[in-house]
């Protein structure tokens, strides 16, 4: 992440602040919310942190889904699916990693 691009999503209102964590997120035209970045500090994982802001997401007028892409190694992809969000495939990027893509519909 670089600054000018936090800077901008937070002028435009896309970026989530919480105690604890945040989050990284745009809204697209056609009614998809993506996540960009989610990010809860350790000291706050198992508080219900991520849980919360995905609550604030899904309120967004506009929002039809919400869409994110996690590195299949990861844990996290655990809790997109604990969260209800439903496997749409793999994508591999540029430099072989895998990334799992997940979709919650709204």
């Amino acid at each position: 992440m670089i600054f000018e691009t936090l800077n901008e999503s937070a002028n435009k209102g896309e970026l989530l602040l919480v105690n604890g964590g945040f989050c990284h997120w745009h809204l697209r035209q056609d009614g998809q919310l993506t996540i960009r970045e989610i990010i809860v500090l350790p000291s706050f994982r198992r508080q219900g942190i991520a849980k919360t802001m995905l609550g604030i997401l899904s309120q967004k007028v506009g929002a039809t889904s919400i869409f994110a892409k996690c590195p299949t190694d990861l844990e996290s992809n655990g809790w997109y699916k604990a969260m209800g969000f439903i496997e749409e495939g793999v994508e591999e990027t540029k430099t072989g990693r895998q990334l799992q893509l997940w979709r919650l519909r709204l």
